[in-house]
């Protein structure tokens, strides 16, 4: 299991260089971003602050229970595997102090024999975070580009980019122009603008608008003076709809406060979650050498967490969200299903 989470962080690294979905990942986001419509919808038609982030939240909980029959046999083969541990350590005694590979390769054919008589899936604990992987890349591209996939915050955008075209050019070019040469450089290499970046143009200001975060509005604000009139309302609007307990969502969640938080509580739900996964991986009696699952085990469950904190100060906050609100719901699963499956095991033994 550890070696896909391991897989699913790597993967996020190349979130920050890719912007928009290919071929593949474009469906996927399509669907996604349709469902995530809706329940924004849905909500913003009862509420006005923080909808971004109530919409993370309960799609977050349609997305684990959609999984949760793969956390169930999940569970189900990590807690059989436990119970098991006895005798695939008698099996792993027979075979002490034969280093040889003819030896290994016994062993291990016997151990995966064993485990498959006594149906244990060898692939559960994996697949449940494979089937995740896609899922984290296409919100990646709705949390990234919102204004793509959500129909409000698309007409907030083109709003606040109109009001823009309204200022004077010369006032216009002088506040934005910095602004837009940095989004020009940082994504030079993407496509969408790489033929050039025009401050006349609607789409290119739209982009720009997503670009910018909060601190760089309340200066541009501020340049303007009476020339922003128009933008103050249409921003208001914005940060209401994108804040979320004082954190802009669409925004990277970087090392300031409040964004800090985010990856702070992505870390330490990361390692609450390894924790108890470890604790379904008994160690060895010979020690972790003599179980490689054990020892990948206790090492994943201190660095998964650093990994997952470091990769998210770098992410939209909302993704880091959702990765936390998961987290806290695959913890919540996993004890509830530890106590059912244990019950049920060991009465079967009985």
């Amino acid at each position: 299991m550890f070696g896909s989470e391991l897989l699913s962080s790597v993967v996020l690294t190349t979130f920050s260089s890719v912007k928009m979905p290919g071929s593949i990942l474009g469906p996927i986001a399509s669907v996604l971003g349709h469902v995530y419509n809706m329940l924004f919808n849905g909500l913003y038609g009862v509420m006005s602050v923080g909808v971004l982030g109530f919409a993370i939240i309960i799609f977050t909980l349609i997305v684990k229970i959609i999984l949760f029959p793969l956390m169930v046999k999940q569970q189900k083969s990590s807690i059989k595997m436990q119970m098991l541990q006895p005798e695939l350590e008698k099996i792993r005694n027979k075979y002490k102090g034969q280093k040889d590979q003819l030896s290994q390769q016994k062993m291990s054919m016997e151990m995966q024999d064993f485990q498959k008589k006594n149906g244990v899936n060898l692939m559960g604990g994996c697949l449940p975070l494979l089937v995740q992987l896609p899922i984290l890349y296409a919100l990646f591209y709705i949390f990234q580009n919102a204004y793509v996939y959500v129909d409000v915050i698309g007409q907030n955008y083109t709003d606040i980019a109109n009001a823009i075209l309204q200022i004077p050019q010369t006032t216009r070019m002088e506040v934005f122009g910095p602004y837009a040469q940095t989004f020009a450089d940082h994504y030079k290499n993407v496509a969408i603008i790489k033929d050039g970046f025009d401050l006349s143009n609607l789409n290119d200001i739209v982009m720009l608008v997503n670009y910018l975060d909060v601190h760089s509005w309340q200066s541009i604000v501020t340049q303007l003076g009476s020339n922003g009139t128009a933008l103050v309302e249409l921003l208001a609007t914005k940060n209401n709809i994108e804040t979320f307990m004082f954190l802009p969502l669409v925004s990277q969640a970087g090392l300031k406060w409040p964004g800090i938080m985010i990856p702070i509580l992505a870390a330490i739900t990361t390692y609450a979650q390894s924790k108890i996964m470890m604790s379904m991986t008994p160690p060895s009696a010979n020690g972790d050498q003599a179980n490689p699952a054990a020892s990948m085990t206790k090492t994943m469950t201190y660095v998964m967490p650093f990994m997952m904190g470091f990769f998210c100060i770098s992410m939209p906050a909302g993704l880091g969200l959702y990765w936390t609100i998961s987290n806290l719901i695959g913890i919540l699963q996993q004890v509830v299903l530890q106590k059912h499956y244990k019950k049920k095991f060991m009465g079967e033994a009985a």
